[in-house]
């Protein structure tokens, strides 16, 4: 039997998670140094639509936006149902003024609503902290939907750090759980980086194309294609590394990008000089 040794290079990770204090996160991702991954605070409406559910359940309720709903708020309509048709029947509505809920028509429990209201502002989603991960993995050189969607690929120079996030996120909350398992690069595992990263760099490449092409971007917009297309050549060339494999067609689709926005940011400065 012919045995062959593959290198251990990065791994793969993915995680399940709870809702989660939006202060501990904060806390644990400024210390890791990635304070700039962290999500918006839970908007007025996802709190006061949580809070409305905790109090009152939502069996035959539905919650329907006023116009201007940042500022007017929702009315919950109670669903009266029989067997030929259903009638609506508004229970009350309300809106946050000031950081707690105001009912304004009908009657609810203010105090209790916005005591749940305040809990769920709180907090971030399942979804929210998701998010977070996600930015952490993409400034650390990562991938996404490595092999299935939400798992990840990590490489090894981010390894520490990446457990270091991993861990303060479980602190965080107890049921957060995320599992980081390195990995072999053996054939599977290289086809299936190789993959992704062409996937990635066809649709990345395209859409800066399709962008500088136009020629309706502004000074400060070209100049933001310039450095994603400088950033997708970086990245094939680490990948290119990571996997010690040429890429060279993936390497020349990165350039080609690159010399677009580049002569599109040159042609416009030329068009200035000429105004000038």
């Amino acid at each position: 039997m012919i045995e062959k040794e593959f290198d251990v290079s990065g791994a793969i990770t993915f995680w399940s998670l709870q809702p989660t204090s939006f202060d501990a996160v904060r806390r644990a991702l400024d210390a890791a140094g990635f304070g700039c991954c962290m999500p918006n605070p839970r908007t007025d409406r996802s709190a006061l639509d949580n809070g409305i559910d905790a109090v009152y359940g939502t069996k035959d309720k539905i919650k329907v936006s006023r116009k201007r709903p940042k500022t007017n708020g929702i009315e919950v309509v109670n669903i009266e149902r029989d067997e030929c048709r259903n009638g609506y029947v508004l229970n009350f509505g309300a809106k946050v003024v000031d950081g707690r809920v105001h009912v304004d028509t009908g009657y609810a429990d203010e105090y209790r609503l916005t005591e749940e209201y305040l809990k769920s502002k709180a907090v971030l989603t399942t979804a929210a902290v998701g998010q977070a991960l996600t930015e952490v993995i993409a400034r650390m050189d990562g991938m996404k939907g490595f092999d299935r969607s939400g798992v990840y690929y990590v490489p090894e120079h981010w390894l520490e750090q990446w457990k270091a996030v991993g861990d303060a996120i479980e602190a965080c909350q107890k049921g957060n759980r995320v599992t980081t398992v390195r990995t072999v690069m053996d054939a599977g595992t290289a086809r299936a980086i190789r993959d992704a990263l062409t996937k990635e760099v066809q649709e990345k490449a395209g859409q800066l194309l399709d962008d500088v092409s136009k020629g309706t971007l502004n000074d400060g917009q070209l100049h933001t294609r310039a450095e994603q297309a400088q950033g997708l050549v970086d990245r094939v060339s680490l990948y290119s590394a990571i996997l010690s494999e040429g890429l060279e067609g993936l390497k020349n689709v990165a350039a080609l990008a690159q010399g677009a926005a580049a002569a599109a940011v040159m042609q416009d400065f030329a068009s200035v000089g000429v105004c000038a």
